[in-house]
């Protein structure tokens, strides 16, 4: 009997729309996937709908092979709207990324408590929660946009940060190291949501959680659309969860 080859797949969390409701693709190539659902799992042919790069918007015409309890592993059986050399370019494109980035959906940087981040009561002040957020996102710019200050001069565009947010969970002290995590979500064409959480690194205990959410602005102070540089990192972080 004859083996069919399966194609490699991507191990990525990918917001999903089956019969109006949001539901999750744990894994996808370009020949099939693995669809996590809380609704009934479908037993015939189904389509759903992905966004992807926080642009474009693909139907995908399946056909359910196996299931459990999780949800229903499917195969493509063909894509709507002509769009299936953008989605075979994503697979592409997120092979390409794992060479990139490593494995690891989730950016991580350190940073030290100094004494002037802290207060008379000797624990971390808490506007500077803010300020490591805005470390964090500018390493993670440096370390995944190669040319990022070509792009910027080149483009003379600006990132502009449209609110900010942190959450309080336990004390910092000078001399700890925290473990900063960060992935995305929300991307749109204009704006993208960083998520960051605050750890303890020698305790591993959660410190704190929060957010910035950026747009991209043009030198005369429009909001555009996030630069193609940018798409691929933020898109490479981004987590989704059902």
């Amino acid at each position: 009997m004859l083996m069919t080859l399966r194609a490699p797949r991507v191990q990525k969390p990918i917001e999903a729309v089956l019969d109006d409701d949001t539901c999750v693709i744990e894994n996808i190539s370009t020949s099939g996937g693995f669809l996590k659902t809380d609704q009934k799992i479908p037993k015939k042919k189904f389509t759903i709908k992905l966004r992807l790069m926080g642009r474009k918007t693909i139907g995908i015409n399946c056909e359910p092979q196996w299931e459990n309890e999780a949800g229903v592993g499917f195969k493509i059986l063909d894509i709507e709207n002509s769009k299936e050399n953008f989605f075979n370019d994503y697979i592409k494109n997120q092979f390409q990324a794992f060479k990139i980035y490593g494995e690891n959906r989730i950016f991580t940087s350190e940073i030290m408590v100094t004494l002037k981040d802290t207060n008379v009561f000797g624990n971390v002040y808490f506007s500077n929660y803010i300020e490591y957020q805005g470390t964090i996102r500018e390493k993670f710019l440096l370390a995944s946009v190669p040319d990022l200050h070509e792009m910027l001069a080149k483009t003379q565009v600006r990132l502009v940060t449209i609110d900010t947010y942190n959450k309080f969970v336990s004390n910092a002290y000078f001399g700890d190291v925290l473990l900063l995590e960060l992935t995305t979500s929300d991307i749109n064409a204009a704006t993208c949501k960083l998520n960051i959480t605050f750890k303890n690194k020698a305790t591993g205990k959660i410190v704190g959680k929060g957010y910035q959410r950026f747009c991209v602005v043009s030198s005369k102070g429009k909001v555009m659309r996030l630069p193609q540089e940018l798409l691929g990192p933020l898109d490479f972080y981004q987590t989704f969860e059902n």
